[in-house]
């Protein structure tokens, strides 16, 4: 059984929980409930059969570098282990480009990696990003302008786009 390390976050942007393999940063989630559930109920069902073990000072340090990151637009030195298909990997490259203070649309996504008809697909890997934040899903928004669903809720993606300096 594999091993993941986890903790709870306390960030100005609300508490967190963050995991950690052997790899690196396989999940950020928010302790909001969202429509799926807080994000220590949906990290356990991401890996349901992986071996947690909480260590919230080891996961301090973590928090520290991710918000550091966040704040500098760049996850330059952060590990991530990021699981999913060949599709949903694709999604999530195109999301760790889309700059600070920039979104993308679902279609804008599905033609960058090459399926331009693929825009409901599309919504469904930015949907199932295991590191929320870091690979920053909040950034695409839906083709009218509107900025859409976020699985940890839409004020909390109002307010990071709005911290980003994005304008609604």
């Amino acid at each position: 059984m594999e091993k993941i390390t986890y903790g709870f976050y306390k960030s100005p942007i609300g508490e967190m929980v963050l995991a950690q393999s052997e790899k690196g940063l396989c999940w950020l989630g928010f302790m909001v409930e969202g429509y799926k559930g807080n994000g220590y109920d949906r990290m356990v069902g991401h890996f349901p059969k992986a071996d947690f073990v909480q260590n919230d000072d080891a996961i301090q340090s973590v928090g520290d570098r991710l918000m550091n990151a966040w704040e500098q637009g760049s996850i330059a030195g952060i590990d991530l282990d990021l699981r999913g298909t060949e599709f949903q990997k694709s999604v999530w490259q195109v999301l760790l480009e889309i700059k600070k203070g920039q979104v993308k649309t679902y279609g804008d996504v599905a033609n960058d990696i090459g399926k331009p008809m693929a825009a409901r697909a599309v919504g469904s890997a930015v949907g199932s990003n295991p590191v929320s934040l870091i690979v920053p899903c909040h950034r695409v928004v839906q083709q009218s302008g509107d900025i859409g669903n976020f699985g940890w809720g839409v004020d909390l993606k109002r307010r990071l786009l709005l911290e980003e300096g994005f304008r609604i």
